[in-house]
């Protein structure tokens, strides 16, 4: 791969010269991020010495109830076999994962200055231009590490490599904006949400911790700045968005693999590349992901009838009840903007929007009458323990698997596959649709115990 490529961006910039149409959302979001910048040399502890190949005993923990014989992968096998081969995966797989962040950051920066040249208002000019440096700071951060810390880098993976190029030289605005703020910046909020947990040392930990933040207000931006803009868009015009869509989901679905730490350690690449596709990791990654992609194309009214057939058939339909980025940041109220009118669950939000706090109880009574049968006719049975401080009767357990749910209040005989502990403040929030359960669980507010796969059939519910 050359060391400078050149892209067409494919679009003329523009001038805004009416500065009295304002959008006061935007200007809100913009503010906002001149109040949050942050300074990679100096925010940043780089003294600290850290290991790219050690493992933290949380993320050991964490799956070590999964019902998953890594050893018995090409991967796990080649890792038992040596302390040194232990760490050489840890230590490349640290570093391709760090790389493909860095590398999605520069294309997330020239992407977003052609969105700051080319849109047509001066507050989303300004808040563009606010994230072009905050893309530009995540580069040098992760950059950094790299080469200080890490000390081994990766090129870029060649489906991410080819998703950019795609993005950056469309013809069209909205389809820059669109793959970039919506599809891209969703997929990374995902994976810097799982970066906390996943890596296993306080320098990146911070990293990615600023950069999440940092990610949340970039995806709340493509929300606010796309919303209308397609309700009446010509059907063939329509049909190109859909197609991009399904494309690019996709491609982050299948395709982000790690190919290239399996070529450097001499693995058997085709049987890797099929064990990582089963692995608890990559399952809690696929369920971070689109629980922000999907959700916040819905607020936009893109789950058309054939996106959502799309959706369907690749399993990741199911994140369309989880809270869209823009009403996660705080810029929309519950059920503002477009919403799937056939689901229950949107009702539900809307009427809890003002509440402060609600028992267990009764939610699960009204989410167990509405819920879709086939969500759970594949899952294998878990049960779920559900234990809400500071509510009285705020401790159950929830049983999930073909034949539905059940749910009853926690006895001394039952034993959980997994506990999923939080305060009642937590559960409301949840329930409203102020956050999503993912993201409680990575911002610590939710304290995860046991198998951690099994957690993830709570997805059929909420």
């Amino acid at each position: 791969m050359t060391v400078i490529e050149h892209v067409d961006m494919g679009a003329p910039a523009s001038f805004v010269w009416d500065y009295d149409a304002r959008r006061p959302r935007l200007n809100k979001l913009y503010e906002k991020s001149k109040t949050s910048q942050w300074n990679a040399t100096t925010d940043i502890d780089w003294s600290i010495d850290i290991d790219p190949g050690h493992i933290s005993e949380e993320l050991l923990a964490r799956f070590a109830a999964a019902d998953f014989d890594f050893e018995s992968t090409a991967v796990g096998a080649f890792a038992a076999a040596s302390d040194e081969n232990r760490w050489l995966v840890e230590a490349h797989s640290h570093g391709w994962t760090v790389s493909q962040f860095m590398h999605g950051e520069q294309g997330a920066l020239v992407a977003t200055a052609k969105i700051c040249a080319g849109v047509e208002s001066i507050d989303d000019k300004y808040y563009a231009a606010a994230q072009v440096a905050d893309e530009a700071r995540h580069v040098e951060a992760y950059q950094r590490y790299l080469e200080e810390k890490v000390q081994l880098s990766y090129p870029i993976a060649t489906y991410l490599h080819q998703l950019l190029d795609d993005i950056i030289a469309h013809r069209h605005i909205d389809m820059t904006f669109l793959g970039m703020q919506i599809l891209v910046e969703g997929v990374a909020l995902a994976a810097f949400s799982m970066g906390g947990v996943m890596f296993g040392n306080d320098v990146i930990g911070r990293i990615t911790e600023l950069v999440r933040r940092d990610e949340a207000r970039h995806v709340a931006f493509g929300v606010l700045s796309l919303q209308g803009f397609y309700d009446d868009m010509d059907p063939v015009d329509l049909a190109e968005r859909e197609d991009f869509i399904l494309e690019a989901c996709a491609v982050m679905r299948d395709r982000f693999i790690p190919v290239d730490v399996y070529e450097r350690l001499g693995l058997d690449v085709a049987k890797a590349t099929k064990e990582y596709d089963q692995g608890p990791d990559t399952a809690a990654l696929r369920s971070m992901m689109f629980s922000k992609v999907v959700p916040n194309l819905g607020k936009l009214g893109l789950l058309t009838p054939r996106v959502r057939e799309g959706f369907e058939k690749m399993g990741i339909l199911r994140f369309e009840r989880y809270v869209d980025s823009a009403t996660e940041a705080g810029e929309l109220e519950p059920g503002e903007g477009a919403n799937n009118p056939n689901d229950p669950f949107a009702a539900l939000r809307a009427g809890l929007a003002t509440v402060e706090k609600i028992a267990p109880g009764p939610v699960l009574q009204v989410l167990t009458s509405f819920i879709d049968q086939g969500r759970v006719a594949d899952l294998q049975p878990a049960a779920v323990r559900l234990n809400v401080t500071g509510v009285d009767e705020g401790d159950w357990v929830l049983r999930v698997g073909p034949g539905g749910v059940q749910y009853a209040l926690t006895t001394a005989d039952d034993r959980p596959d997994v506990t999923l502990t939080m305060d009642v403040s937590t559960w409301t929030d949840i329930i409203a649709g102020r956050v999503t359960a993912p993201a409680a669980v990575m911002d610590g507010r939710i304290d995860l115990e046991g198998d951690v796969m099994k957690a993830l059939s709570l997805e059929a519910l909420l």
